[in-house]
């Protein structure tokens, strides 16, 4: 795939700045230090270039090991939503207090009028007009600039103690779709299957779940049953594929709830009596250590 990312002198010692951590400013009020605002690649659009961010959080702690990352992709239709939600700043102190980075990504919304890789053009039915099309454009084009910035993540993993065999995406809703899509689809269009060691994803949905191949990625899902932007049965169809293929698909769902981070609240409902986020780093710890977690189903 044609880099995206810009270069010459003075980017570069940008970055050089920017992942310099002895000088990062740490908050004060946990285990965390933060990098805000990074920019990671210049997306077309139809208004002309773009400049794409993302924010980095790691544990104040200097670093001794690459740390594994967690890429966070928000939700909101792909017409709305922020990388600087609260539940992914939530998250962040969550997984910085394991010893892990995490890292929270914009990309183009439908409002930004994205201009996508002729590849990606592809998966955009043929049928589709108006708003339908203006945002599977945009959802399309979340995948590209995910796959621009596990790209960017890579080439500066070293300088930024990030461990590029231990990288999780974690989605919800659009992002979830995103983040599935990314790691599950992406050769099908010509690009190189991303370094993706796991992936979880909050009410999303894979648009084809034949994608998932024999022993892939280690999948963690979350959804509400009376969800009506995504329907639960594609989480369902999720997991009967990673039983088809031997992946290993923990599907968790909550009867009677909805689509939102209002009707599933990760730090107070349970799965099984323990609070989504301690099985969601329970999991996330076996897959960055190597293992591989068993396929589960529950309902809550």
């Amino acid at each position: 795939m044609k880099s995206l990312i810009p270069t010459g002198p003075t980017f570069l010692a940008g970055l050089a700045a920017i992942f310099t951590f002895a000088l990062s400013t740490a908050d004060a009020q946990s285990n965390m230090m933060t990098r805000p605002n990074i920019p990671y690649t210049q997306a077309p659009t139809g208004n002309g270039p773009m400049t794409l961010k993302l924010d980095f959080a790691g544990p104040k702690a200097a670093c001794a090991n690459p740390r594994p990352t967690m890429v966070m992709v928000h939700g909101g239709g792909f017409k709305t939503g922020s990388r600087k939600s609260r539940r992914w700043a939530e998250f962040a102190g969550e997984f910085a207090k394991q010893g892990w980075n995490s890292i929270s990504l914009s990309y183009r919304l439908v409002k930004d009028r994205p201009v996508i890789d002729p590849r990606l053009m592809q998966a955009i039915p043929g049928d589709l007009t108006g708003e339908d099309r203006d945002q599977a454009i945009a959802g399309a084009g979340a995948v590209e600039t995910t796959l621009d910035a596990l790209d960017f993540i890579d080439f500066r993993a070293s300088s930024a103690c990030i461990d590029p065999d231990k990288v999780i995406l974690i989605g919800s809703s659009a992002g979830g779709a995103t983040v599935l899509n990314t790691t599950f689809l992406s050769d099908q269009f010509g690009f190189s299957s991303p370094n993706v060691a796991g992936v979880v994803t909050y009410w999303g949905a894979l648009s084809d779940v034949n994608a998932m191949e024999r022993n892939d990625v280690p999948t963690f899902v979350v959804h509400g049953t009376a969800d009506r932007a995504v329907p639960f049965s594609a989480s369902e169809a999720l997991y009967a594929r990673g039983q088809a293929t031997g992946t290993p698909v923990q599907l968790h769902g909550f009867q009677g709830h909805g689509h939102s981070w209002s009707e599933i609240n990760a730090f107070d409902d349970r799965i099984n009596g323990t609070p989504i986020v301690e099985v969601m780093i329970d999991w996330i710890d076996t897959v960055v250590s190597g293992g591989r977690p068993g396929s589960m189903r529950t309902m809550n």
